[in-house]
C-alpha cells in the first residue's frame, strides 16, 4: 500500500490547495481541493530541477516551513504538512532519494555483425520498427544504430537484463531473427559498458538526502 501524506500546497501565486501527497514509482502526485474545485497535480521526479526547504517568510505556509520544488519549466511548488513539521523533512528525504533513483537506468547494447552487402536490406527491416512492444517490456528507451558492418541495439531500463528475458520469449522476435538470418555475418554479442557521462543541471540540497548519501548535519526545520 502506498503511503500518503496530508498536505497543503501552492503553485506559484495560485490559491492554496489541500489534500494528499503520494510518492509513486516515477512521479509525485498531489490530489485534493483548491477552494471548491477538485485538483490533481503529478510531477515526474526527473522533471524537478531543485528540491529544498523554504524557511523564509514568503516561502512558509501558515507560518510553517515548506518543501519547495522547482520544475524545469513552470511555476515553483510549495508544500507544507497539515500535521507536524517533521513530515516535511520525511517527504523531502524520500523525494530526493526517489529522484536520484529515477535516473539510475541500466543500458544493454547488443551488436549484430552484418554481411558486406546487407546494409540496405537491414535498414528496410529497421524501418518496420521492433517486433515487440517496448513499453510493455518496461523499457525506458530503445535505440538502434546502423553502420556499414553492424547493427547496434540499445536497451535502457531500470530492470537491466531482466527486461530482456520476456523479449527473448516473444514469438514475433524469433520470426524477425529468421528475417535477419541471411544478413548476419556472425552471432549477436553483448557490448561491454565501460564508460558513460551525462550532464546534470539538477540542484539538490544535500541535506535532504537519506543518511549515508549526504554530508554534513541532519536536516533541521
Amino acid at each position: 500500500m502506498r503511503k500518503s501524506y496530508g498536505v497543503v500546497w501552492r503553485e506559484g501565486k495560485h490559491q492554496l490547495a489541500r489534500g494528499k501527497l503520494e510518492l509513486l514509482p516515477h512521479a509525485m502526485r498531489l490530489e485534493g481541493m483548491m477552494g471548491s474545485e477538485p485538483t490533481t497535480r503529478e510531477i515526474a521526479y526527473d522533471y524537478l530541477s531543485e528540491i529544498r526547504i523554504g524557511r523564509s517568510t514568503e516561502e512558509r505556509i501558515d507560518g510553517h516551513p515548506s518543501l519547495v520544488l522547482a520544475p524545469r519549466t513552470g511555476e515553483t511548488l510549495s508544500i507544507a504538512s497539515v500535521a507536524q513539521s517533521g513530515v516535511v523533512a520525511e517527504i523531502a528525504e524520500r523525494l530526493a532519494s526517489l529522484q536520484f533513483g529515477s535516473d539510475v537506468r541500466r543500458r544493454i547494447a547488443i551488436v549484430l555483425p552484418l554481411k558486406e552487402d546487407a546494409h540496405d536490406a537491414v535498414r528496410e527491416l529497421l524501418t518496420e520498427g521492433p517486433p515487440f512492444d517496448p513499453e510493455a517490456l518496461d523499457l525506458d528507451r530503445h535505440l538502434v544504430f546502423l553502420t556499414a558492418s553492424e547493427a547496434v541495439f540499445i536497451f535502457e531500463s531500470k530492470l537491466g537484463a531482466d527486461a530482456l528475458e520476456p523479449l527473448l520469449q516473444e514469438p514475433k522476435l524469433w520470426q524477425s531473427v529468421a528475417a535477419w538470418h541471411d544478413h548476419l555475418a556472425g552471432p549477436p554479442r553483448i557490448a561491454e559498458d565501460v564508460f558513460s557521462w551525462e550532464r546534470s543541471d539538477i540542484g539538490i540540497d544535500r541535506s535532504l538526502l537519506p543518511p549515508g548519501l549526504r554530508n554534513g548535519d541532519s536536516l533541521e526545520l
